[in-house]
C-alpha cells in the first residue's frame, strides 16, 4: 500500500522539479518570434533588434518568422494556439493585437483570453499631414476649410481599418469634419498621391512621414501624441494646439500564448527592460522613428484592455466595415 503511494509521489515531484528548472533556465532550445508581416517593414526590423537582445542576453537564437495575412491575425492566431511554453511568441503591432480582431469578427480571435502580455517596447506616434498646395496652413485652418467645403476634401490611409485610418476617423469625429475616405495598401503609395497634390490630408507614423516632411515635400501639422517626436520636433502636439485629449500612437510588443508560466514572462521581460535601458537598443529603436517604452506586462494588458473599448467605439461611430 505504501509503495504505490510513495512511487507517484516520487514521479510526480520530478516532474514538477523538472518543470521548475526547464522555467529558471528558460530558453533550453531557439526560440520562435512570429512577425504578423513580410521582412524588411517596421514590425519586422524591430522584432530582429528585440530578438538580438534576448539571444545576447540569453544564450539561444531567437528565429524571426514573418507570417503575414488576415490584417496580421495569422500570426497571432498561431501563437494564440501555440503551447504555452515559451518557444513561440510574437511581436504584434498596434493593428492586429487591437484593431484587427474587432474588424475580422468571422475569425473570432480574443487578444485579452488567447495572448500573455510580456512588454510593449516601443512606440511610433501618427502625424496629420496635407499637401503642399492645400491653402490650410493650421490644424485650425483646416477644421475650418473642411466645414467650409463639407465632402470635398479626401484624406487616404494605408488601407480600410489601418491605425491611419481610425486615426483619421477619431480626429473626424471629435473635430466635427467629414473627409472622404480613400484606402492605398500602404504609406509609400498613399504619399506618393499627396506629393503629387491628389491627395488632400492623411494620417501617417512618424517613422514613415519624417523624411518626407524634412524634404519640405508634404506639410506635417500636428502629431497625435501628448509628446512631440523626436524624429519631427517641432512639429507641436495636438494638445498644445488646443485639442486635448488625443493620444494615438502605433506602438509594438511582444506577447506569448496564454498560460505561459509567469517566470518565463517575467525572465523575458525583465532582459527587455534592462535592454531598453542601453543606449545601443534605444539608438537603432529611434533610428527606426519608434520611442522605447518598456515597463511590465500588466502594463500593456491594460493598454490593450483600454484601446480595444475605445476602437470599438470608433468603428462603430465610424461605421467602419472589413471584408474579411
Amino acid at each position: 500500500m505504501s509503495s504505490r503511494i510513495r512511487l507517484p509521489l516520487a514521479a510526480l515531484f520530478v516532474f514538477f522539479a523538472s518543470t521548475a528548472l526547464a522555467q529558471t533556465n528558460y530558453p533550453l532550445k531557439p526560440v520562435t518570434i512570429l512577425v504578423p508581416y513580410v521582412a524588411g517593414g517596421a514590425t519586422d526590423i524591430s522584432a530582429r533588434i528585440i530578438g538580438q537582445a534576448l539571444s545576447l542576453e540569453l544564450g539561444q537564437a531567437f528565429v524571426i518568422q514573418n507570417k503575414p495575412g488576415a490584417g496580421g491575425m495569422l500570426a497571432i492566431e498561431q501563437v494564440g494556439r501555440s503551447q504555452p511554453d515559451g518557444y513561440t511568441l510574437v511581436v504584434a503591432s498596434t493593428g492586429p493585437a487591437t484593431i484587427s480582431p474587432l474588424l475580422f469578427k468571422d475569425r473570432k480571435f480574443d487578444p485579452i483570453a488567447r495572448l500573455d502580455p510580456v512588454i510593449m517596447f516601443a512606440s511610433t506616434p501618427g502625424v496629420l499631414l496635407v499637401r503642399n498646395g492645400l491653402e490650410a496652413k493650421s490644424i485650425k485652418e483646416l477644421i475650418a476649410l473642411s466645414r467650409t467645403k463639407p465632402g470635398t476634401l479626401n484624406m487616404s490611409s494605408s488601407g480600410v481599418g489601418s491605425l491611419q485610418h481610425l486615426i483619421g476617423e477619431v480626429f473626424q469625429l471629435r473635430s466635427g469634419v467629414k473627409w472622404v475616405h480613400i484606402p492605398f495598401p500602404g504609406s509609400a503609395p498613399m504619399l506618393n498621391e499627396m506629393m503629387a497634390e491628389r491627395v488632400d490630408v492623411m494620417v501617417d507614423m512618424v517613422a514613415s512621414a519624417a523624411p518626407f516632411v524634412k524634404a519640405g515635400k508634404v506639410r506635417a501639422l500636428a502629431v497625435t501624441t501628448p509628446m512631440r517626436s523626436s524624429m519631427l520636433p517641432d512639429v507641436p502636439t495636438l494638445e498644445e494646439l488646443g485639442y486635448p485629449g488625443y493620444n494615438l500612437s502605433g506602438w509594438q510588443a511582444l506577447f506569448a500564448p496564454k498560460g505561459t508560466p509567469p517566470e518565463v514572462i517575467a525572465r523575458l521581460n525583465a532582459v527587455l527592460n534592462k535592454a531598453l535601458k542601453a543606449s545601443e537598443l534605444k539608438d537603432r529603436l529611434e533610428k527606426l522613428g519608434s520611442e522605447p517604452i518598456g515597463g511590465e506586462p500588466q502594463v500593456l494588458g491594460r493598454q490593450m484592455i483600454n484601446e480595444i473599448r475605445e476602437w470599438t467605439d470608433i468603428i462603430r461611430q465610424a461605421n467602419i466595415v472589413v471584408d474579411n
